[in-house]
């Protein structure tokens, strides 16, 4: 296996592990705030959490390790840094978008799956990117 895509394995397992960890702070404070009480302040929370994805995943998608020195440790590293803090905010946000609508109209699986489905394929996306290179 090369060494890029081991470096890559170990980059998303990290992820994972992260964004387990943060998902129950995140939770606690949603739940426990009262913020997340009034709709309306909620909805906002809801948009700016989206916003934040959206702009996080542009530039996911836009970064290409056709770009990156492959040959050279330094510079797979830094690409590797850079998806993993842009993925990084893609979990994050999913994680507030979740616990948020869940507050607002209660569990919604079909959302969570999606919410799952859009993290996979940008983790997905990583590797191919990485892959066709």
């Amino acid at each position: 296996m090369q060494p890029k895509i081991k470096e890559n394995i170990w980059k998303n397992l990290i992820l994972i592990i992260l964004l387990v960890l943060v998902y129950f702070p995140i939770n606690n404070f949603l739940i426990n705030s009262s913020s997340t009480i009034e709709s309306a302040l909620a909805g906002d929370i809801l948009l700016v959490a989206s916003i934040i994805a959206v702009i996080a995943c542009f530039g996911n998608f836009a970064f290409t390790y056709e770009k990156v020195a492959s040959e050279k440790f330094s510079h797979r590293m830094l690409g590797h840094f850079t998806t993993s803090l842009l993925m990084l905010i893609i979990g994050i946000s999913l994680i507030f978008i979740s616990i948020l609508i869940t507050s607002m109209m209660g569990r919604f699986i079909i959302m969570d799956a999606t919410l799952l489905l859009l993290y996979v394929a940008c983790v997905s996306y990583d590797f191919w990117d990485l892959l066709r290179n």
